[in-house]
């Protein structure tokens, strides 16, 4: 580890982004489907042939394929590769944040408390691919994110440096049981549903990589962030209404309205707010109680 230089590991967490951008594509196709994640393997959504590994690689495959399927040669999406490749650069980019940015990139990652931070941050910012892509399309939130961030917690919280794993487990309980009390009360002061279980699984996922107050923080954000797009989005969605119906384009009144159709999910907003907390929550903190408190 001493004498391996930083562009060495750089690119190692380059390839690593990269080859979980490959699979959280598979999690934002096929989970909203119903697909097990596992079985069947990899194969072709138009011939259903099963395609060999050497195809599958990371953005390689793609640019070895020349964009078309080896199989049926249909077209595949270049959204593939720009997703495994925007998870590759996160990937980097979570080691290279870690170790406090710099220009020497000969120099060794030595420091057990910035493998920690590059572990966590890995973990936050890839995060958020999969979490805005399926929950603002289907109002879900991948177990394999939520859940998984839980798991993957505390086993960072086990590297020197970090959060100590008594304070990882504690965040997971606060933090996901807080939420879901408040959901419990909010739900039955406004007769219904305000908070999906998913949204408790990811902010217990948060607490067990950032810790309670973290997890907190994160929510607060997240939630004036929420207030910030949904506001004007409400303003221009009841704009868009009114003239509707004075133009004589309004839906038939009788008809059903589905209450979701619209709707901005909250969880997009907590897996964009989290990774800025870990960074910069502190500073934010000391910001509101200089400058809005006067402390």
């Amino acid at each position: 580890m001493e004498e391996i230089p930083l562009w060495y590991w750089l690119i190692v967490f380059f390839c690593l982004g990269a080859c979980v951008g490959s699979f959280y594509n598979v999690i934002v196709y096929r989970m909203p489907r119903g697909i097990s994640l596992l079985n069947p393997p990899s194969h072709c959504p138009l011939c259903k042939k099963r395609i060999p590994i050497r195809y599958n690689l990371p953005i390689v495959g793609w640019l070895w394929l020349r964009g078309k399927s080896a199989c049926c040669k249909q077209p595949i999406s270049i959204i593939y590769p720009i997703g495994e490749g925007l998870c590759g650069l996160l990937g980097a980019l979570a080691l290279y944040v870690a170790v406090g940015f710099g220009t020497d990139f000969t120099r060794p990652v030595l420091a057990p408390q910035a493998w920690a931070n590059a572990a966590a941050l890995f973990w936050l910012l890839l995060g958020a691919y999969p979490v805005c892509a399926v929950d603002c399309k289907y109002k879900l939130i991948p177990d394999s994110i939520s859940v998984g961030g839980i798991v993957a917690g505390l086993l960072i919280s086990l590297i020197p440096g970090g959060i100590t794993p008594l304070q990882s487990l504690l965040g997971a309980v606060g933090a996901g049981g807080g939420l879901y009390l408040l959901g419990w009360i909010a739900t039955k002061v406004l007769k219904k549903e305000a908070m999906g279980f998913g949204d408790v699984k990811l902010l217990a996922g948060y607490g067990a990589l950032m810790g309670f107050t973290g997890a907190v923080e994160t929510l607060i954000v997240a939630a004036v962030l929420g207030l910030i797009v949904m506001l004007p989005y409400g303003m221009i969605k009841n704009s868009a209404k009114n003239n509707g119906a004075k133009n004589g384009t309004a839906k038939n009144k009788n008809a059903p309205e589905d209450e979701n159709v619209g709707q901005i999910p909250f969880g997009p907003f907590l897996a964009v707010a989290a990774p800025f907390m870990y960074l910069w929550g502190n500073q934010l903190v000391v910001l509101y109680l200089t400058y809005v408190l006067g402390e």
